[in-house]
């Protein structure tokens, strides 16, 4: 009966993530599909595109592309400055809230955790007027008056989606309180400082976690669209996904049919890089969580 009933239970397990698997992975395929077919093709659907015609052509117009290619250029940078701030943030910050003592260390602590509750949109109006009203930037005065500050800058762009992000904070902090005491004492003793002590000897004991952080910050910048599509309106510095909008927007406004297959192709590229990112870095993604949930 026990057998029987495990027997059961796993089967309805794979079940369940046979399907949800395939509801995941239906979006990709469709695209897929939809990007080597042709127009007819992608209006002729009914529950995926069939193509009747193979067109790989446009993936390689894409990626010799010039405004496409800066698009993604532009997004990989960006990603690349919140991963390496967002870490260094959390590792500094992780550290002062645990192995530092000062009044207030938990209230403030508690305060940065009750931020984690404000949804990201509804900060988006203020925001958007503290850079436009930044002083003495994008033409304007000492009174935040007379130009656009900050926004269509890579000020916005690099500062704009935050460089705190708590829930890293978090995470590397439940690490370090797992770590003991004893080994800053014995680099205190060598006469390491802080930050000696912070990278030689507390880095290599979280670098699982920090590989959680890069995971999700990467997948999280390189898929931001709300804050560039408000802040930037510059097709220099756009992002990938902005991007995308706009030459779809300015391809509906000027009349002409737009050409699904070729955003649907650019769609596919796009998501290729967070896919790799996850890929290399899998091994120590469930190991980070694991060491994040070990208190000490």
């Amino acid at each position: 009966m026990v057998n029987e009933r495990s027997k059961l239970e796993t089967f309805a397990i794979y079940l369940l993530l046979i399907i949800g698997s395939a509801v995941m992975f239906y979006p990709f395929l469709f695209q897929v599909l939809a990007s080597i077919g042709s127009n007819k093709d992608y209006y002729a659907t009914i529950l995926l595109p069939i193509p009747t015609e193979f067109n790989l052509d446009r993936y390689v117009n894409l990626i010799h592309n010039s405004l496409i290619y800066r698009y993604l250029i532009n997004t990989a940078l960006r990603s690349l400055y919140f991963i390496v701030v967002t870490c260094l943030v959390s590792l500094i910050a992780s550290y002062v809230f645990t192995k530092l003592r000062f009044k207030g260390r938990d209230s403030v602590f508690v305060v940065f955790l009750t931020s984690m509750m404000i949804p990201a949109q509804v900060t988006i109006i203020p925001t958007y007027l503290l850079f436009a009203r930044f002083p003495f930037l994008g033409g304007n005065n000492w009174q935040g008056l007379g130009g656009h500050g900050m926004i269509d800058t890579w000020g916005a762009l690099l500062l704009g989606s935050g460089i705190v992000n708590v829930a890293a904070i978090f995470l590397v902090k439940q690490t370090m309180e797992s770590i003991p005491f004893e080994y800053e004492e014995a680099a205190r003793i060598d006469g390491a400082g802080v930050f000696r002590t912070i990278f030689t000897i507390y880095f290599p004991m979280v670098r699982a976690v920090l590989v959680v952080i890069i995971i999700t910050t990467f997948i999280s910048i390189w898929n931001d669209y709300l804050w560039p599509l408000v802040a930037i309106n510059n097709p220099n510095i756009q992002v990938i996904n902005t991007g995308v909008t706009s030459l779809l927007t300015t391809m509906m406004q000027s009349g002409q049919v737009p050409e699904y297959p070729d955003f649907f192709a650019l769609t596919a590229i796009v998501v290729v890089p967070p896919i790799l990112v996850y890929l290399l870095l899998q091994r120590n993604f469930i190991q980070g969580y694991a060491m994040a949930g070990i208190k000490g």
